[in-house]
């Protein structure tokens, strides 16, 4: 049994409560293959799950040193979960409090449906407010929660840390940058309905839920990668008895995501069991979801968007001269002052040369991308209508 498959059968006994052979596991199971485990689990933040079907079926490896990150990820993934479990009951205590409609997204709902809600971990907290409550929600959480603000307000949300640094991400918009997706995503609340009874706290609809994931995944594949957490929560999120798959596919129809959700799903099944075999488009993608890690890689997201853009010239130009609608995400005063357009582009590259090393990495990266590569993107990017 070769590691892929080591991992897969271990989520699944760990979320599906599949029975394994335990004398095959252990025997697959040598001190070196353990570490590759670890590293490739890891690396997609399902090492938790991977320790906790270990011990579930009785495997435990005393004095390895690899075992011992395994228990360790398991023991943070729960503490982890504690911490933002309080975080949030308390941002929503004081929302309410305050009369501040709002609604949690994405990891504080999707962990419901998993058998235990801290094997879905996140690495921040999603919450939704009205975009005119924006500055007031945030200016509360200084006041009254001592929360820090991070950042200025961006496309769709603001960051701030606790008191014990936890990370909350206050969303005005969930709009993913694409204008297919944003068309539906800009009318969350009039897919939510009030669930508190003093009517602050609102959730998505199931299917605009879902939606919302399969659209989140689809920008995260787009940028390098969406590790194999968001397979798994589309899955769980699509057998849910609430769903209107006709709705769903309508809404998925009309943003262009209905091939990638498709592909997405059945790559899904073949992982887990229910289609012994995969074609190869489902072949490429799992292959470019696990080389990615949870976050994806910046080499394949470079490959991804010169592939979007026709070649690495025309990606490396479009960064250079970033397009009026994400250089006025940056400067938001050229909506006002479009005259101001040229300036900004400067101020711009002024920052890439001498504070963002991100980019000028990135500049790099583009020079050096691999053709091939390209091309093999580009092609799937093709067969998912992408």
């Amino acid at each position: 049994m070769n590691v892929r498959d080591l991992l897969l059968t271990l989520i699944r006994c760990a979320i599906k409560g599949e029975t394994l052979d335990v004398e095959e596991v252990k025997g697959a199971l040598s001190e070196e293959k353990m570490a590759v485990l670890y590293k490739v689990a890891k690396s997609h933040d399902v090492a938790h799950l991977v320790c906790y079907a270990l011990e579930k079926i009785g495997i435990i490896f005393e004095n390895s040193d690899t075992w011992r990150a395994f228990l360790k990820e398991k023991d943070e993934a729960i503490l982890r979960y504690e911490m933002m479990k309080a975080d949030t009951l308390e941002i929503c205590a004081c929302f309410d409090k305050n009369e501040i409609d709002y609604i949690l997204l994405k990891g504080a709902v999707v962990r419901n449906y998993y058998p235990e809600p801290w094997m879905r971990t996140s690495c921040d907290i999603d919450v939704l407010v009205r975009p005119k409550e924006l500055t007031r929600a945030r200016d509360i959480l200084k006041e009254q929660l001592n929360y820090r603000v991070e950042s200025a307000i961006t496309y769709h949300d603001i960051s701030l840390y606790s008191p014990f640094g936890m990370h909350l991400e206050l969303h005005h918009s969930i709009k993913e940058n694409d204008e297919k997706y944003d068309k539906i995503l800009e009318d969350v609340w009039e897919f939510s309905h009030p669930t508190s009874p003093q009517g602050q706290k609102h959730e998505q609809e199931k299917t605009h839920l879902l939606f919302h994931m399969i659209a989140h995944t689809a920008y995260h594949f787009a940028t390098g990668g969406c590790g194999m957490r968001s397979v798994l929560d589309i899955r769980l999120l699509r057998q849910l008895a609430e769903l209107d798959h006709q709705a769903l596919n309508s809404l998925l129809e009309k943003s262009g995501l209905l091939l990638f959700y498709s592909k997405l799903s059945e790559l899904g099944e073949y992982w887990f069991g229910e289609q012994k075999s995969a074609c190869e488009l489902v072949l490429k993608m799992e292959k470019y979801i696990l080389i990615g890690g949870a976050y994806g890689t910046a080499e394949q997201g470079i490959a991804f968007k010169s592939a979007k853009k026709g070649s690495r010239l025309k990606y490396f130009w479009h960064r250079v001269f970033l397009p009026y609608e994400s250089l006025a995400i940056l400067y938001p005063t050229i909506k006002k002052h479009k005259m101001l357009t040229p300036f900004c582009q400067i101020a711009r590259w002024f920052g890439v040369i001498f504070k963002s090393k991100k980019i000028s990495n990135e500049m790099k990266r583009i020079v050096s991308a691999d053709r091939g590569q390209i091309e093999n993107i580009s092609t799937m990017l093709d067969e998912l209508g992408l």
